[in-house]
């Protein structure tokens, strides 16, 4: 079925709006009505570094409607912007992702209003900023942080303002550094915002503790907050299969009834992507389904909790699903993470490292380029590393995982160009 650019932009935000109202719908039927309304406003002012299950702090059906609300408000934002559908859809999953632990409907938006300061100051359209304004979020824990401190006690006012000062600045800066940080994976990591948010989480959890904490004898005081729930198994395989079920269903509709296109699909590496452009939204839509199952098959067996964190996580493998990620290139990545568990103290039964895997996904260009082997040793190498950085940004960075990939790519790729050959795909992704 012959479909055209603007018609697949209508169908992706259909899509994922539809996903937002499905989030929505089953909060009213995933715990007490009574605590739905208190459980989101918990949300709303509770600490945000990592880690904080939203399921935990405001029960199943407040996290769910946290997420809900803002997947319709990152949806607007990016529709009303005229933002392309194909670079919005990571935007939009990484958002809803986040808002089971780390972003809520007070803590985006002065990084948002940030960013459209910047593309005005840039005498830019705002739609070319819609999607990074979103990825810059990776810092909101800092802007609860001051908004609801957990050390000091001030007027709310001042908070306020210090936090939408500080979340402007940040909304300023990012656009610029993210930009940059592509060259620095030479476009391997498809979590490229995590390099950016990673480096700049740094900067500024040091200046807090130089200019705030150490002076005041907090330094020691401070900690990552580790707030969690025992998980919904049942219930997020469910609703999330339920997610997958439909976008194989729309997306073999839109295919002509058929999978061929998608079997296209994966013969591409995955580097330097668009499969919007190159397959079209059928074909999206499929790789989306198919790789939400291959990732809750590969949680059900490595025994992974079902928390907030682990199901915001595992919607952020598939932000990828149109631009680089798909099943071969990214499986691999996950044998990496079972090899490396088995001699270490841990396993996927580890909340951290459930998580830590989902991003390491992001490094599924690198695994598509040089075939299989090289996508386990990425695979292995960030879960040797992703369980000891969030302490260097004291957690304020929400996308610790793709600042770890960023961290691989750097050091995998000059290698493997300098010494051994590229596997060449059946079919050559368009390069952007």
């Amino acid at each position: 079925m012959a479909v055209t650019s603007n018609t697949q932009d209508r169908i992706l935000f259909t899509f994922v709006i539809c996903i937002s109202l499905l989030f929505i719908s089953a909060s009213f039927f995933a715990g007490p009505l009574g605590e739905l309304l208190p459980g989101l406003w918990r949300i709303q002012i509770s600490p945000q570094v990592l880690t904080t299950d939203a399921t935990a702090v405001g029960g199943l059906n407040g996290a769910l409607l946290n997420a809900g609300l803002l997947g319709l408000a990152a949806a607007a934002l990016l529709r009303f912007s005229g933002a392309d559908a194909g670079g919005s859809m990571g935007a939009f999953f990484i958002t809803l992702g986040f808002a089971f632990f780390g972003k809520n409907l007070l803590n985006i938006w002065p990084i948002i209003l940030g960013s459209y300061f910047h593309a005005k100051l840039k005498k830019e359209p705002f739609k070319s900023y819609a999607p990074t304004a979103l990825l810059a979020c990776a810092l909101a824990p800092l802007i609860s942080e001051v908004l609801f401190n957990r050390y000091l006690v001030y007027p709310l006012w001042l908070g306020i303002s210090a936090a939408t000062l500080l979340g402007v600045i940040i909304g300023l800066v990012f656009p610029a550094i993210t930009a940059q940080a592509v060259k620095f994976h030479k476009g391997h990591n498809l979590f490229n915002a995590g390099v950016s948010a990673g480096f700049f989480a740094f900067l500024l959890f040091s200046v807090y503790r130089t200019l705030l904490l150490r002076p005041l004898g907090l330094d020691r005081q401070y900690s990552l907050n580790s707030v969690l729930s025992e998980g919904f198994p049942l219930f997020f395989t469910v609703l999330l299969g339920i997610v997958f079920l439909g976008a194989i269903a729309a997306g073999y509709i839109l295919s002509g009834r058929s999978f061929a296109g998608y079997r296209t699909l994966l013969g591409r590496s995955g580097f330097q992507a668009d499969f919007l452009a190159s397959d079209g939204v059928g074909s999206v839509l499929i790789n989306f389904g198919v790789l939400g199952f291959v990732s809750l098959a590969y949680f059900h067996l490595g025994g992974a909790p079902f928390t907030g964190p682990t199901v915001g996580a595992l919607l952020n493998i598939l932000a990828w699903a149109g631009k680089g990620s798909h099943p071969r290139n990214v499986i691999p990545i996950m044998l990496g993470y079972w090899f490396i568990s088995l001699p270490a103290a841990w396993d996927l039964t580890n909340q951290s490292m459930a998580v830590a895997l989902c991003f390491a996904t992001g490094l599924a260009p690198l695994s598509g380029r040089w075939g299989w082997w090289w996508g386990i040793a990425a695979g292995a190498l960030h879960a040797s590393i992703a369980f000891y950085t969030p302490t260097i940004y004291g957690g304020f960075n929400l996308y610790n995982g793709g600042f770890v990939a960023g961290i691989v790519a750097f050091l995998l790729v000059p290698v493997l160009e300098a010494f051994f050959k590229e596997r060449t795909p059946s079919v050559e992704s368009p390069v952007e």
